[in-house]
């Protein structure tokens, strides 16, 4: 993914096709992997929308009535957002319609896209040809559009920010982070973040990585860290993604950890998230975290696109 590929989807224009979309105050997404980020990346923007992201088969344990429904399926074929052929599982999109709850589906094509001209659904078909984890602005500008969200898609539209320093920062991190397990934290505001920069080091750098939060992980998780640890503690290699508005005392709890880990040998490496706006934000931590995740995988001959085992899985798990 290039910094044109960045733009060119900052730029797309969603159409909403199929009939009007039923006005809600909430919304529950529903969609797995990189079709599943776009509802926490639209609370990114606004952090006073009502979304709940389901990440499963079926609807929510406690599917709220009063919701407008959207099944998000980048390939338009994923079994959790349609259904199990071979178990009576319901998928999100039928189970849905099948309780009168409102729906509205995101698609590239494939079945989804069939199901929603069949069903007359509004949907918005976004461009295909790349990993949903790398179309995420044209992800979270078709739900925009589907929240009628006008100013959100306004918002994108303006996002800008410097190519070279992002690409200067993709590769500091890859250099910091070599053959090391990183594990990605920033503060619960910024969550989506740490696990963007997750997902993107797991498919695109094929290497595990982890991610948390502040302050919860000051309660549990950093004591395996401490003297005394398990060998394998010393693969880790934190990555705090600092915010400049973050709360004071989680600034202060990042300053504290940084220097405990530093001082029993840790790496830790410290990224600020960059924008003079939250889209920008959103739109420059995407691009640095594919680009640090990709330099990471082509250093060490792999390809940084395809995702074989997940493939494998699938035929498996069909067969």
């Amino acid at each position: 993914m290039e910094y044109a590929d960045v733009a060119a989807q900052l730029a797309w224009k969603p159409e909403v096709v199929g009939g009007p979309v039923p006005k809600r105050s909430r919304v529950v997404v529903g969609g797995m992997g990189g079709s599943a980020l776009p509802g926490e990346a639209l609370q990114v923007l606004d952090p006073s929308l009502d979304i709940e992201v389901h990440r499963g088969y079926d609807l929510p344990d406690h599917p709220p009535a009063d919701a407008l429904y959207v099944a998000v399926s980048y390939s338009g074929n994923t079994e959790e957002a349609l259904s199990f052929e071979h178990q009576e599982e319901l998928s999100f999109a039928k189970n849905a319609s099948g309780r009168s709850r409102p729906l509205a589906i995101i698609t590239s094509g494939g079945a989804l896209l069939t199901h929603a001209k069949d069903e007359g659904l509004p949907y918005v078909q976004v461009p295909g040809d790349v990993q949903p984890r790398n179309a995420l602005i044209y992800l979270v500008r078709a739900l925009a559009a589907l929240a009628g969200r006008d100013d959100l898609l306004a918002a994108l539209g303006a996002a800008v920010f410097d190519e070279a320093p992002a690409l200067a920062s993709a590769d500091a991190l890859a250099g910091a982070v070599g053959g090391a397990m990183p594990i990605f934290y920033a503060s619960r505001r910024n969550a989506f973040f740490s696990y963007l920069y997750k997902i993107n080091f797991n498919e695109t750098g094929k290497m595990p990585a982890f991610a948390n939060t502040f302050p919860e992980l000051n309660h549990n998780e950093m004591q395996a860290f401490d003297t005394g640890a398990p060998e394998s503690a010393a693969l880790a290699h934190f990555v705090l993604l600092r915010d400049l508005a973050d709360d004071p005392r989680i600034a202060k709890r990042m300053d504290v950890f940084a220097a405990l880990m530093r001082e029993r040998g840790r790496g830790v490496t410290e990224i600020v998230l960059e924008g003079d706006t939250r889209a920008s934000q959103l739109a420059r931590g995407w691009f640095v975290a594919h680009r640090a995740a990709r330099a990471l995988a082509l250093a060490r001959g792999v390809d940084p696109e395809s995702v074989p085992l997940v493939e494998e899985f699938k035929k498996r798990l069909h067969s």
